[in-house]
């Protein structure tokens, strides 16, 4: 069945429902923040949800399958949250280094003054987006993925599109969204996948949140800060860059026994393939 899901209609879909809310979010004449978030919302999470609802209707299908109730590790879910990002904020603060260094002085200290609903965010990225982007990315692109390309192959491209869609976070959710594929063969379950998402989410926007409390909006880099901050930095990617290599070391066989589950070993023709 997820053969027959093809990408062009789901990003058409995507493209036109993100147009026609916008301009109708304009024209009842909502504030700025709300028409970029309710037109994101209805047409990045909705309509891909709604979409993906339709097909698995006509196909007597549910979302129960990739929602199995499932014990999975406290730790696990806690350590899988923080090190992809502090890999990632390490990865970051390295290259805004680098750029503060090449840049001339006064070059990069200034970001524009922005408002943000916090009750609003915090709705949608602690809950709205882990369940929603993981029954999207982890259940749907990554699983068709799969029909098509091996399981490394499947975890990169799917995380790459994740992390593409959320630039503006830096690296990090690339990082996370592979740690997640990784998650799902081993357990089976998006649940793991989605708190884990929603810890890693809630972990940014406090994140967010006491930086602005506790700072200005200058981000100018003062010379005598750059080695403490590169020492960090460095010690930020090698915790992280430890703890994937680790991870994966610890988890890939889940993969191989995933594919074999549910795949078969050396075609698409099992039962859960002629499901999907």
């Amino acid at each position: 069945m997820l053969k027959n899901m093809k990408y062009r209609y789901l990003i058409l879909g995507v493209i036109f429902t993100l147009a026609l809310s916008l301009i109708l979010f304009t024209l009842l004449r909502l504030g700025r923040p709300y028409v970029t978030s309710f037109a994101g919302t209805l047409s990045l999470y909705f309509f891909p949800i709604g979409w993906m609802l339709y097909h698995f209707k006509k196909y007597h299908l549910s979302f129960l399958e990739w929602l199995q109730p499932i014990k999975f590790k406290i730790r696990e879910t806690i350590a899988a949250a923080l090190f992809p990002e502090l890999l990632g904020m390490g990865i970051l603060l390295l290259i805004t280094l680098g750029i503060t260094f090449i840049l001339p002085a006064g070059g990069f200290n200034e970001l524009p003054e922005t408002t943000t609903n916090w009750g609003l965010d915090f709705v949608s990225t602690v809950v709205l987006a882990p369940i929603c982007e993981e029954l999207i990315f982890r259940g749907f692109i990554f699983n068709k993925m799969l029909t098509r390309f091996s399981p490394s192959k499947a975890v990169i491209i799917s995380s790459v599109i994740f992390g593409a869609m959320h630039l503006s976070t830096g690296i990090s959710p690339t990082l996370v969204g592979m740690v997640l594929c990784v998650i799902f063969m081993k357990y089976g379950s998006l649940l793991p996948c989605i708190a884990i998402h929603g810890l890693h989410n809630l972990v940014v926007v406090w994140f967010k949140y006491f930086s602005l409390l506790s700072s200005d909006t200058s981000t100018e880099i003062i010379p005598t800060y750059m080695p403490p901050l590169l020492i960090m930095s460095v010690i930020f990617v090698i915790i992280g860059l430890v703890w994937l290599v680790l991870f994966f070391q610890k988890n890939w066989h889940y993969a191989t026994e995933f594919m074999q589950q549910y795949y078969g070993d050396k075609d698409l023709l099992s039962n859960y393939t002629e499901k999907l």
